[in-house]
């Protein structure tokens, strides 16, 4: 029994907390995630000095309306940790002048995607519901249910870092790219074989009989990669896969995964088969997400003696 469900309108405040909390917790998750070490209640404080050269306390409890003393506990943590810096105010040494410190000044534009993220998140989600709060409340608890906010979250980040990955068609001047992005990734878990260096060293081949290769560039700087063989008149293969390790965790693999299984669409393929290796958890994990079924566990039939996984995707 959910005894604050069932106390309707009288647990309201307590009901509000609990959907208060599920964002925080998750705020905090998100913030983590990201490697930003701030807590989801500072916010307030945060945007607020992050919208003036400097405030008081009493400044900020006004315009974020919470009570003085809860601001001078949020301001004190802050502090400690590095966010924001105080000094006396020159007319009234009672008073401290506050600002964000230089650490909250570079993390400023680090974390204000993120707030884009957020937002649009809730309003996704928000928007859905136009009836009674008590009603709108229910909703937006299932919702939480069915999709957490920290997915939520994480599903406007990705279509936020999808938007930024350019895709390009293979040209001459790719070519070391292509070569350096995929022995990158192999010579990290494998060593090169000579069916490697026979595609690496032959891009142009790859176009000339049938396939493609795409390639993944932001800020003009080319990141990752991916090739389509073509195998028979309805069969391509996606092959040498690779990102950049900096630029990992961005989407741009599965960018490249939808432009290649695109390609392969208009070619007129029917099937793009791949082949990989079971220690390789991530790109398989990509692999499934983008539709591929694994079809054999051996490398009997592989030209690579690290492949021991086949897959395949039909069209």
């Amino acid at each position: 029994m959910d005894t604050i469900k069932q106390l309707g309108e009288l647990a309201l405040g307590s009901r509000l907390k609990r959907l208060s909390d599920t964002i925080m917790r998750n705020g905090a998750k998100i913030y983590q995630s990201n490697n930003i070490e701030f807590e989801p209640r500072w916010f307030p404080v945060f945007y607020s000095l992050s919208s003036h050269e400097s405030m008081t306390v009493t400044e900020i409890a006004k315009e974020i309306g919470v009570k003085h003393p809860t601001v001078s506990q949020t301001i004190k943590e802050m502090e400690k940790k590095g966010w924001i810096s105080s000094s006396p105010c020159q007319t009234d040494g009672r008073r401290r002048i506050l600002s964000l410190s230089q650490k909250g000044i570079d993390m400023l534009p680090i974390m204000e995607p993120l707030w884009n993220d957020i937002s649009n998140a809730i309003h996704d989600m928000i928007q859905k519901h136009n009836h009674n709060i008590m009603c709108a409340i229910e909703s937006i608890e299932s919702d939480f249910e069915a999709i957490n906010f920290y997915d939520r979250v994480n599903t406007e980040t990705e279509k936020r870092q999808l938007s930024k990955v350019e895709i390009l068609d293979y040209a001459p001047e790719f070519t070391d790219d292509f070569r350096e992005i995929s022995l990158s990734w192999i010579e990290k878990d494998f060593k090169v074989e000579g069916e490697d260096m026979a595609v690496l060293n032959e891009p142009q081949k790859i176009i000339d009989e049938g396939g493609c290769i795409v390639f993944a560039r932001i800020n003009q700087k080319v990141v990752g990669t991916c090739a389509l063989i073509r195998l028979d008149s309805g069969t391509y293969e996606l092959a040498k896969m690779g990102v950049r390790e900096e630029a990992r965790g961005k989407q741009i693999g599965k960018k490249l995964g939808i432009a290649v299984i695109d390609r392969a669409r208009m070619l007129g393929g029917t099937r793009v088969v791949l082949e990989s290796n079971k220690k390789l958890t991530p790109a398989l994990s990509l692999y499934e997400k983008l539709g591929f079924k694994t079809i054999n566990t051996s490398n009997d039939l592989s030209l690579y003696e690290r492949c021991d996984i086949k897959m395949e995707l039909t069209l």
